[in-house]
């Protein structure tokens, strides 16, 4: 698994490089720097960032704000996690990706945002919404290996209850996106029904025994 890490890691930045994606490029290399750690899963952390930006890639030509969508997706974590500050991106990385970075965090200088206040929030930016429906998805995938069985659950309750609901208000606000939240909202459902699939061939099994 590390090795394909390092090969999408390489193969998004060569794509970055393509587009002309510099100021992406610069805050993929910025977080990068600050996640070194491993996972709970066991990956490599910064692999949460390089695949959601490998499935963003996909849709780059759907979003309003590509590069800044990009950009966050690799740094959304920084505020709540890595002690970096707004200023700090805002002078690094200009101001819709430091705006969006920020309402992408639920913890901002030790104060955690209420879920009501913290989605209504995302709902409101093309960026913030966009991406944290990618997190979303890549969070929901790697669950299995990292999550304990209650948190799995309400990790569940929380996206059908408050992540969907986010992204089809996004979806109605910034109609140009619409295919976008639209294949979010797809992947996440239909990793929500395997899941729930899998859980229950399990409790199958045991009651067995």
């Amino acid at each position: 698994m590390t090795q394909d890490y390092e090969k999408m890691k390489l193969a998004i930045r060569s794509w970055m490089h393509g587009k002309g994606y510099y100021n992406a490029l610069r805050a993929m290399n910025f977080a990068e720097n600050l996640h070194q750690g491993i996972r709970k899963d066991g990956q490599p952390e910064f692999s949460h960032q390089v695949s959601q930006l490998c499935y963003a890639r996909t849709m780059v030509d759907n979003l309003l704000f590509p590069e800044e969508t990009l950009s966050v997706i690799a740094l959304h974590d920084t505020i709540e996690d890595k002690d970096v500050t707004y200023k700090q991106l805002l002078e690094l990385f200009g101001a819709l990706t430091a705006d969006a970075t920020l309402k992408m965090s639920k913890v901002v200088d030790g104060i955690r945002i209420q879920d009501d206040i913290y989605y209504k929030v995302l709902s409101t930016c093309p960026i913030a919404s966009s991406a944290k429906g990618f997190d979303r998805v890549h969070n929901l995938m790697t669950m299995l290996g990292g999550f304990t069985s209650d948190k799995q659950v309400s990790y569940i309750a929380e996206t059908l209850e408050k992540t969907v609901p986010m992204l089809k208000i996004g979806r109605r606000s910034f109609p140009e996106q619409e295919s976008v939240y639209e294949n979010i909202k797809f992947v996440m459902t239909n990793q929500i029904q395997l899941y729930k699939a899998l859980n229950a061939g399990i409790q199958k099994q045991e009651t067995k025994k």
